[in-house]
């Protein structure tokens, strides 16, 4: 997505901090590793992950953070809760920008949707990643293959490098998104709730040896305690839903404690 209106300075400023944040000592950081998986504050480095067939290591650094409709920040550095509140801001009106368009694609109301998935109190959440060079790139990754759960997830690297690939037909594919633009992901919510018109984004990160990357995700869902499920007037459209309803924070949560194991 080009021409996003987000200005490239609040960009900028926002790498600057998470940098800032990164480099502090682990005895400053420690108060915000994660008591659990659901905590609102979240970072930490090199952290295990498994999938149906192996346990390995993510090459990263993260930071984690709940941030609408309660925000949640680390008090250091200083200017990282203005620049995340702004930037957060901007990228939730982006989305909803966006589900209006898919909206009208489908034909369905802008107003429909915005009170079936509860826009106004949606769950967004924050991620900040740091991928130093790894000496060996081929036996680990930066993120393993997954869906988000969410509705849209929208994505920044600015540093050129690749490393975000696209899973289609059984390849790999690398993403070079041209500057000052963001990638937009489809999650697991939208296709459910387009009754499958919209297909989640199956994607993963590797890592190189040349030099440290750096990318800031942002995940939209819908609001935490909404029944999603098909639109009615898409079931009746098809005949049939093609997904079962579930409450949003009952799937993010069995998304952080399931294995990586393909789409739930």
């Amino acid at each position: 997505m080009v021409n996003h209106g987000v200005p490239e300075d609040l960009i900028a400023s926002m790498y600057t901090t998470l940098r800032e944040f990164y480099a502090l000592p682990d005895d400053k950081k420690k108060q915000y590793h994660a008591k659990s998986t659901s905590s609102p504050i979240a970072c930490g480095n090199f952290n295990v992950k498994s999938t149906s067939k192996q346990t390995f290591t993510l090459w990263r650094d993260y930071l984690r953070l709940y941030v609408h409709p309660d925000f949640h920040c680390p008090t250091k550095p200083e200017p990282l809760r203005d620049i995340l509140m702004e930037y957060t801001d901007r990228t939730r009106k982006i989305v909803r920008e966006l589900l209006g368009a898919v909206a009208e694609s489908m034909e369905l109301d802008r107003g429909y949707v915005e009170e079936a998935l509860e826009l106004k109190s949606s769950f967004q959440k924050f991620g900040g990643s740091l991928y130093p060079p790894c000496p060996e790139p081929e036996k680990t990754l930066g993120l393993p293959a997954h869906n988000d759960p969410g509705l849209f997830t929208i994505l920044i690297v600015r540093d050129g490098l690749p490393g975000l690939q696209i899973g289609r037909q059984g390849q790999w594919i690398e993403v070079n998104p041209p500057p000052n633009s963001m990638i937009v992901n489809v999650g697991d919510q939208l296709e459910i709730f387009s009754n499958g018109r919209l297909k989640s984004s199956w994607h993963r990160v590797v890592v190189n040896k040349e030099r440290e990357r750096m990318s800031v995700a942002v995940g939209h869902g819908p609001g935490k305690d909404v029944m999603v499920g098909p639109a009615g007037p898409l079931v009746e459209r098809d005949g049939r839903a093609f997904y079962r309803s579930m409450k949003y924070q009952q799937y993010v949560e069995s998304q952080l404690t399931r294995a990586y194991n393909g789409m739930s």
